[in-house]
Order: structure tokens, then sequence, then C-alpha cells
């Protein structure tokens, strides 16, 4: 089993992969990045591929599929990639074989409520610089269209297994769905919009004043979060999931602080904000790796407070960045100095476990 982060802005791309019995790649793509994952125009108004675009184009060239694409929820820096790959390419419905994708349709469908009109948009209309609910009714419209959406809620407790993956799902809770139980809209929390970064406190300021308070976004709240499992082997997605969901679910499971769960990677929820990584969650938890998805330039994630935490929690930590040139803007010689227990690791390539 094998991953990488993709370049996706300030967003999320993951492609995972094995081989099954047959010895054959099985593709899994977790998310899509904004618009500039898939292709962007430079200076001189040329179109450039990016990471998304690259990927898709070389699993093409090996006769191999996305056997499963999953969409964590419907913000634009989650789907924005997908939706413009989807609009480009017309091959894109023959190379994915199933989609998890929670849409507006099937959550109300699930509660048995009637589904609000204004959420269901056709693509055609929809550009990536529309609301990220708009988007996420367009590409249930096209999945369901094409038939490729394994059309099932996927909720916490719930248990998936497929080519020798083990899927464990923690988030969303069906409370966190029932919120989606309105119109869809555009979010902007007052945490995400307009924010500065913490990164001229040290790690030591930060550690000594910390306080908790955690994210209260609907769209994060319906995020799917899931532990991934292969012949032992763990990575923990946790999408922009909200932490208290995650500790819930780990504690029907029977994990603690006194018997955590183990896993080899942890894909920090939310880029690595600090409202969606409590001491709390961090015990429940035992690793020394994890995965940092994140540019740094939108919202100006990740929160070197949510980092400090980390840093604070375990004896030893290795925070892998996909870009890592930011690492040079969040930490200072004296944080190395004081917290010699960190290492920084470039995610550029496949990391293999």
């Amino acid at each position: 089993m094998e991953f990488k982060l993709l370049k996706a802005n300030d967003g999320d791309a993951i492609h995972l992969r094995t081989k099954d019995e047959k010895g054959r790649f099985y593709n899994i793509l977790i998310d899509g990045g904004t618009c500039a994952t898939y292709s962007s125009k430079n200076k001189k108004g040329k179109s450039e591929p990016g990471e998304l675009k690259q990927l898709i184009e070389h699993i093409k060239r090996q006769n191999e599929f996305i056997d499963l694409l999953i969409l964590t929820h419907v913000d634009y820096d989650h789907i924005g990639g997908i939706l413009m790959w989807f609009k480009q390419d017309a091959d894109a419905k023959g190379l994915v074989k199933k989609v998890w994708f929670n849409s507006g349709r099937l959550i109300f469908e699930y509660f048995q409520q009637k589904e609000i009109e204004e959420n269901l948009l056709k693509i055609k209309y929809i550009s990536c610089s529309n609301t990220s609910i708009a988007q996420g009714v367009t590409f249930e419209d096209f999945i369901e269209d094409n038939n490729i959406w394994d059309r099932r809620i996927i909720k916490s407790g719930d248990e998936l297994s497929m080519s020798g993956l083990k899927f464990t799902i923690l988030s969303p809770s069906k409370d966190k769905l029932q919120l989606l139980l309105c119109k869809w809209e555009k979010e902007s929390p007052i945490s995400d919009t307009s924010r500065t970064s913490d990164y001229s406190s040290s790690l030591s300021e930060l550690i000594n004043s910390d306080s908790f308070t955690e994210d209260d976004s609907i769209h994060n709240g319906s995020a799917i979060a899931f532990v991934v499992e292969k012949q032992k082997k763990r990575i923990l997605f946790l999408s922009d999931a909200h932490p208290q969901t995650i500790i819930d679910s780990l504690e029907r499971l029977g994990y603690s602080p006194k018997t955590p769960l183990k896993v080899d990677f942890v894909k920090l929820s939310h880029h690595g904000s600090k409202l969606n990584t409590s001491i709390e969650l961090l015990n429940h938890i035992q690793s020394d790796n994890f995965l940092i998805s994140s540019k740094g330039s939108k919202h100006k994630l990740p929160d070197k407070r949510c980092l400090s935490r980390i840093i604070k929690n375990k004896k030893h930590v290795n925070l892998y960045f996909n870009y890592p040139e930011l690492t040079s803007n969040i930490f200072t010689e004296k944080d190395f100095l004081d917290y010699p227990n960190f290492s920084i690791v470039e995610a550029l390539e496949y990391i293999k476990i």
C-alpha cells in the first residue's frame, strides 16, 4: 500500500494505491483539491496540467482505473479539481468505477425528507467560482447519470472491504448529517476568513498558552473520515472532520487514551487547523507520522498551534508537508532547539507502508 498527497493548493487530493489479488493496481482517489489541482492557466494564458490531471493521464496510459473515488464533502478545496476533470475530460465517466459521496439528495432520502430543489443544479451552469454546495449537487447529477455512484450513505460505524482493504468509517455521525437538512449554501466561517497566521509565535509560547475551541462548520462536520487498513498497516484519513466525532467513534470501537488506535500515518483534519485537532483526540491516537496538505496561502493553514499540540503530545514526530517550503515560515531555529523531538519530511513522492 502506498499513497501520495498531490499538490492541491489549499485543498486535499490524495492518491492511494495497492495491488489486488491478481497483481493489478487498485487506485483510490480521495478528493480532488481545487480546480487548479487539475489544470490552470499560466501568465501567458496557456493551460497547464496540475498533479491531478497528470495522475489521471498516467492511469489511462497504464490501462488502469480509478477504482474508488471518495468525495469526503462538498467544499470547493475538495471537489473543485474533480469538477474540472469531469468537465474537460469526456473519458472521465469510463475511468471511474465507484464513487462514495453523501449527496444532498441521498441525505434527504436517508432521513425521509423532501429534497430542496435549489440544491439540485446542473453541471453546465456551474463554474468553479460558485458555491461549494452547488458544486456538490452538480457532481451528484453527473455520477448518478453515468451509473458510477455507490448509492449509499457513508457514516460512522460502517465497515467496508474491497480488494484486500478494510475501511472503518469514523465520520460523519448521523447527527452531523442531519444538520445538512437545509438549503445548502456556501459557508464562510469567521475562523477561516481574513485570518492571520500564528507563525510569529514560538512553539513554547503556543504550548504554554493553549486553549481549544472546536470547529463548528456544518460542512466540515459532514466530512467522511476513515481508517484504511491492509495487512496490519493503517492510515487515518481525517478529511475536515470534527475531532469530537472522531473521538466518539474511536471510543465506540474500544479505543481510549490508555489503549489508543495505532496507525502508521495520520492525515490531519482541515489542513492542520487548530479547530480540528485537540489534545484529547491526539491522546486517542498512537502515531509518529502526521500529514499536512496545504499550500498555506488561502486560510494561513496549518495553524502552528495545531502542530504545537502534536509536538507536545508525542515523543517523536515526523511532520510531512506536500508544500515543504512552507515550513521555513512556520518554524524557527529556536523551535527546533527547544523541541528536538520533531522532524520535517518532504511529502513530494509516494510513501510506501
